[in-house]
């Protein structure tokens, strides 16, 4: 019999999901993670981040208080700023210790792991045996090819954080999430920041309003932002080269350009696992090879948190579905929503216009209803949000029985608007449900109840058809 009937290579949130789902279902488990539990998102990614920018948001509201008829001044201690995010890291990572894994029935195998076969692998020298394999060894901070940055210190999602002194000038390769809720962060407590992106825009995945409004609000806070220009060279300084002819020099240098699936020395292919630039290849059940399955960044090109933690559990009970089709789950990316957690935040689930457009043409209906037309906005005093409904009509009845495909939320309270969407289209409800539905007053939410009641001809800006592409 073997050592264990489930080993998950992996003690990220991706990771301990897929092991509490199968020791809940009566498997013996074992974790492999060299690290503490947790992963990134506890130690270094989603926990500290939005730790930091909740002391900056804050830091923010009170020197703005002019607008409400008040005035403050505040003396921000960076030491103490860190200390809380690393008080909370501790605060959270006690739910995922080994002393409470060890309580739940799951080994942790605190070593580096090396699969080498179908069936085994080596832990630290220990030969490991099992009946099955979840891959959920996530990913790491992409460095990109540019010349010098080898030669030069540098932070990145793991170091910003062990900072102690607040950095004079922080310069930001990368207009991506990362880069730019760091970059407003560090701008709310005192640093000079400047944002360099090659693309041509900011957050280039996102709706161009939500893009729009998130680099309004960035250069309005006094970020420097640099779209449309990629850094060739770095010097000590730091000092960048952009490739049209300029340069920025600042005090330290953030690279936030990416992540990349970390499964190399895992020996994945001795059992078969098929590799494509690292990322681990799976079908829609997420099974890799008769006996692995991968689950979250090491597999998934949407590298979030609720992604690993909703396919850890998928991938632990696919494992033991066997060929029943029924008890077996199938991964379904388009009903997953996301989050920026800059001011605004950007939330987003399903297909920005151009795609739907892509997708069924002219067939596909817009509808955007605006915070600045709204009670709940303008009694904040945040007008610059919005949300955006796609919709797509049905085969009879046109928008009557017409469904959401995607939705795009910009404002205060987006990342909690965006469930409103995600259930809609998660369930296949129809569209005119939301305009039904009765909204609390004043609440941020009814934005999407009068984006919704616009497909139906009663609003204030009538839905029009998709457009492509600019």
């Amino acid at each position: 019999m073997a050592d264990y009937d489930l080993v998950v290579i992996g003690a990220g949130a991706t990771g301990l999901s897929a092991a509490r789902s199968a020791r809940t279902a009566g498997r013996r488990v074992a974790l492999v993670e060299a690290a503490r539990p947790g992963g990134d998102c506890t130690h270094f990614g989603c926990v500290p981040s939005k730790a930091l920018l909740e002391t900056a948001r804050r830091v923010h509201a009170a020197r703005t208080g002019g607008a409400y008829g008040f005035r403050s001044t505040v003396d921000v201690d960076f030491p103490k700023v860190m200390d809380r995010v690393h008080a909370v890291i501790a605060d959270i990572e006690r739910d995922e210790s080994p002393e409470l894994l060890a309580s739940e029935g799951i080994d942790l195998l605190a070593d580096w792991g090396v699969v080498t076969g179908p069936a085994s692998l080596d832990v630290g020298g220990r030969r490991v045996s099992f009946d099955k394999l979840v891959v959920a060894s996530g990913s790491s901070a992409f460095v990109p090819p540019v010349e010098g940055l080898d030669a030069v210190p540098y932070l990145d999602n793991k170091s910003v954080f062990a900072l102690r002194e607040l950095p004079e000038h922080l310069i930001v390769l990368g207009g991506g999430p990362i880069g730019i809720e760091l970059a407003q962060a560090f701008r709310r407590l005192g640093s000079q920041v400047t944002v360099v992106e090659g693309a041509p825009t900011l957050l280039g995945r996102e709706e161009p309003e939500a893009q729009a409004a998130v680099s309004a609000a960035l250069e309005r806070e006094g970020v420097t932002v640099r779209v449309g220009t990629k850094a060739v060279r770095v010097e000590p300084g730091p000092v960048v080269h952009l490739d049209d002819g300029s340069s920025v020099s600042g005090s330290h240098l953030l690279v936030a350009v990416g992540r990349t699936p970390a499964t190399d020395g895992l020996g994945l292919e001795t059992a078969g696992v098929t590799l494509d630039k690292g990322r681990v290849v799976t079908d829609e059940h997420l099974r890799a090879a008769d006996t692995v399955w991968a689950a979250g960044d090491c597999t998934s090109k949407l590298q979030f948190t609720h992604v690993g933690d909703e396919q850890g559990r998928m991938a632990a009970r696919n494992a033991f579905a066997g060929a029943l089709p029924w008890k077996r789950g199938t991964w379904d990316e388009r009903v997953v929503p996301w989050v920026t957690f800059t001011e605004p935040e950007v939330a987003h689930v399903g297909l920005t216009e151009a795609q739907a457009y892509e997708q069924h043409g002219a067939k596909a209906v817009v509808s955007t209803a605006w915070d600045r037309h709204g009670d709940r906005g303008r009694t904040a005093g945040e007008t610059d949000g919005f949300v955006k409904l796609i919709a797509v009509p049905g085969p009879v009845g046109g928008l009557v029985t017409g469904k959401l495909v995607g939705m795009t939320a910009v404002g205060p309270m987006a990342g909690e608007l965006i469930a409103e969407g995600a259930l809609s289209m998660r369930t296949g409800s129809l569209v005119g449900r939301l305009a039904q539905t009765i909204h609390a007053y004043p609440t941020w939410s009814l934005t999407t109840r009068y984006a919704a009641a616009q497909f139906f001809d009663r609003g204030r800006e009538p839905a029009r058809p998709a457009r492509g592409a600019a």
